[in-house]
């Protein structure tokens, strides 16, 4: 049943507290900032971070923000464009930052017409109405990233490149929001803050972090002036400097700093061409020494969380910790086996012991009361104990004992004999379901111990495979560029991986010929390599099989049921490996189908995965060998090529022969062992062979190899694959058609067949 969908909870209006005057503050701030004329910050600020249930503060912050910079003019457009954003949000049901952001500026776009009607003055208006309302859209985004890394700063240990930007894109618009604020001496409060922003920078980041900090707080901060460029470079420069001597602490940093301006004034060669005077630089290096420690260590950490990044080898970090991860899983499932045998033995110990119980039982039973029982338990121990033991030898042997049964000598000696024989059958009885009872439980335990000992191989070799499963050749990738250069193919980006396997994956940054590529790559990496579609916008190339197989397959069900108790797939895994798999249920019909398919289903979804074909067989056995309803048993008769190296294994685990043509010769592969789901222990074993191009399988159910007559009755498939086929449809065809004749065209058991044509590509 579909659950319906609630509707967000609208906030009710509420008292501000001490939080939102600080929050009213910046969104006035923010709105005096400008750009080319335009105010589009304070909306955008106002919708991505500010607290709906207190709009009217926010506007009111708006509106003021607005008169103090921008005068009554623009007011009332972005006092609409506030209003028409909280009226959506009154409406809307979820979060979403794409929707909202195109709110947002649709908000400002439908103020700006509002304001148009009233002062239009050109085309002109209408276009930088546009840009002012995708402007607004981006910074709603921006804001959004930055208030959230706010909000989380104390959670926070790393930070993403896009919080990186939206920071320092929001400080420098704070910043530009305390153009107009001057002191005597035509002193600017909003240069004092950008030049104590870029020494924090400089002082809690890398050389990077103050570089890249310094020009985008350097232009933002200056945005609504001519100087905007200029004092980029200042800004840039002077944090360089700074972070250099930042080892010398926040003196040094102050030093530095100033070093960076002087260095810009001598370039420019009057100190009234800079946008920031040295007093106003030297004002900020004050304040940023003279800043209490604990306001330091505020800034401090947040900077390091956020602009002091280092970039760590992802691919180092992510194998360390996810074979970490499974190697301790591996340890708990491998406790888990190790407390089950423990049990199990312990179990089985004491239900050794249960045959004196037997006695006991009786004896309770029959000689409880009886004048006899002292002499003959205590006083006569040994021969009335060796004569029971007599008594159960012959009822394990016969079944059950009689009165005739019983020696004369006990006879006379009973005075219970009859009843002691009805009782003795009874306990026996007993006895006997008990330890049936026990067995089972016993061996119930004994398979979960195994199924949690093949769960920790499977993880420990799963944990290995993390390891050394592949790897990244940067030495190669050097040697691509190059040989892409020689031939006029410019790059962008390069990253080639080998796996295990020796598989390769080229990932390409750039426009290039994709045949001229494929034919450079291989010959440099030494395996032909082929296009493999587009990854995250780079183009990837991989190696490409040295094989294929052409295969075909034919099936009649017994009687000519459309129900065929075989189940038979075939498929390619990612690493090149052919599979074909044949299972034949027990019997005929929909249960042995069923019991077929179940095996097929989990042994292809197990392969597919990445798991080995021994620890995927075992676990099937073992989950299988635990069903309660009902037993299920099956072959398996599985099949890998790997199409980069011709080398095929085969895995026959209670399944028929197969017929292989290697060269001229032909040979039977065939394996004596129990189907899947009998035992809980199975013996996994592969013969490997290496094929050549050309080379053919013939693999079957036991419907098709005991088709026919002779001492060994597969030999007339070994003369049929002898024959040239044009294509392996005609052999299955023909071989699935022979084998009816053969049975004197009637079918008793369910026919399988298979045949596999490797093909050098």
């Amino acid at each position: 049943m579909v659950q319906p969908e609630l509707r967000k909870q609208r906030e009710t209006l509420r008292t501000p507290n001490i939080r939102d005057i600080g929050m009213s503050l910046l969104l006035l701030l923010v709105s005096r900032a400008s750009v080319l004329g335009m105010f589009p910050f304070g909306v955008a600020f106002f919708a991505a971070c500010f607290d709906k249930s207190i709009a009217y503060m926010g506007i009111t912050a708006v509106a003021v923000g607005l008169i103090t910079s921008a005068g009554n003019m623009a007011l009332m457009k972005y006092l609409v464009a506030a209003l028409v954003f909280w009226i959506y949000t009154r409406f809307k049901i979820r979060e979403h930052t794409i929707a909202d952001a195109s709110c947002c500026g649709g908000a400002v776009f439908l103020g700006g017409l509002v304001y148009l009607m009233y002062n239009f003055a050109g085309f002109y208006d209408i276009f930088l109405l546009f840009a002012e309302s995708i402007a607004a859209a981006v910074m709603y985004i921006i804001f959004g990233k930055f208030s959230s890394l706010m909000a989380n700063r104390k959670k926070r240990y790393q930070t993403s490149q896009e919080e990186l930007i939206s920071t320092a894109v929001s400080i420098g618009v704070m910043i530009t929001g305390l153009t107009g604020i001057v002191f005597p001496y035509n002193i600017s409060l909003a240069d004092i803050v950008s030049v104590y922003a870029v020494m924090s920078i400089a002082l809690n980041g890398s050389i990077a972090a103050a570089g890249s900090g310094g020009l985008c707080i350097g232009f933002l901060a200056s945005m609504a002036s001519p100087s905007a460029v200029v004092m980029m470079g200042l800004f840039g420069m002077s944090a360089l400097f700074a972070n250099l001597l930042k080892s010398f602490g926040r003196i040094g940093v102050a030093l530095g700093f100033l070093g960076g301006s002087a260095v810009a004034l001598l370039y420019a060669g009057s100190a009234f061409s800079l946008p920031v005077t040295i007093i106003e630089a030297a004002i900020g290096a004050f304040l940023f020494v003279i800043t209490p420690k604990k306001f330091r260590e505020y800034i401090g950490v947040f900077f390091s969380q956020s602009l002091n990044i280092e970039k760590l080898s992802t691919e180092v970090r992510a194998k360390d910790y996810l074979a970490m991860r499974l190697e301790k899983t591996a340890d708990v499932f491998s406790s888990l086996e190790k407390t089950f045998e423990d049990a199990s033995e312990k179990r089985l110990k004491a239900y050794k012991k249960d045959a004196a119980s037997v006695f006991d039982e009786v004896a309770c039973r029959v000689c409880e009361d009886c004048p006899n029982a002292v002499k003959c338990w205590q006083s006569d121990f040994t021969r009335t104990y060796k004569s029971v033991m007599l008594l159960l030898s012959t009822i394990e042997s016969k079944g059950i004992l009689t009165i005739d049964q019983i020696p004369m000598a006990f006879r006379e000696k009973c005075l219970r004999a009859e009843l002691f024989t009805v009782e003795f059958n009874h306990v026996y009885e007993l006895y006997k379901k008990n330890l049936i009872r026990t067995g089972e439980a016993i061996r119930g335990r004994d398979l979960v111990a195994r199924q949690y000992k093949e769960m920790s191989d499977l993880m420990k070799n799963m944990s290995e495979e993390i390891c050394s499963g592949f790897a990244f050749r940067e030495d190669l990738e050097e040697e691509v560029v190059t040989e892409l250069d020689k031939t006029g193919i410019s790059v962008s980006e390069v990253s080639v991986i080998e796996n295990e396997h020796g598989k390769m994956e080229v990932y390409i940054g750039g426009r290039m010929d994709k045949d001229k590529t494929e034919h450079i790559l291989g010959e440099l990496l030494g395996t032909p390599m082929t296009y493999d579609g587009e990854d995250c916008g780079l183009i990837k190339f991989v190696s490409r099989a040295k094989y294929t197989a052409e295969i075909a397959i034919r099936q009649i069900g017994r009687d000519l049921s459309e129900i065929s108790g075989d189940s038979i797939d075939e498929f390619m895994t990612e690493d090149y490996k052919q599979y074909v798999i044949l299972s034949d249920g027990m019997g005929s019909g929909k249960k042995a189908m069923h019991e077929s398919h179940i095996t097929l289903k989990l042994l292809r979804e197990f392969l597919q995965s990445g798991f080995g074909i021994k620890t995927s067989v075992e676990m099937i056995n073992s989950a299988l060998c635990l069903r309660l309803d009902y037993e299920c048993f099956s072959t398996v008769d599985l099949l890998c090529i790997d199409l980069m190296n011709g080398v095929c294994e085969f895995y026959k685990i209670g399944g028929a022969q197969s017929i292989l043509r290697h060269g001229g010769n032909v040979e039977t592969v065939f394996s004596v062992s129990m189907p899947v789901g009998m035992l809980s222990e199975i013996k996994v074993q592969s013969q490997a062979k290496k094929l050549m191009d050309g080379d053919v399988i013939v693999m079957m159910s036991d419907g098709v190899s005991e088709a026919g007559y002779g001492t060994v009755r597969t030999d007339w498939i070994k003369n049929e694959i002898k024959k040239p086929f044009d294509t392996m449809e005609e052999m299955a065809q023909t071989i699935i058609e022979t084998a009816v004749k053969k049975s004197e065209n009637v079918v008793n058991d369910d026919m399988t067949v298979a045949t596999i044509r490797l093909l050098e590509n």
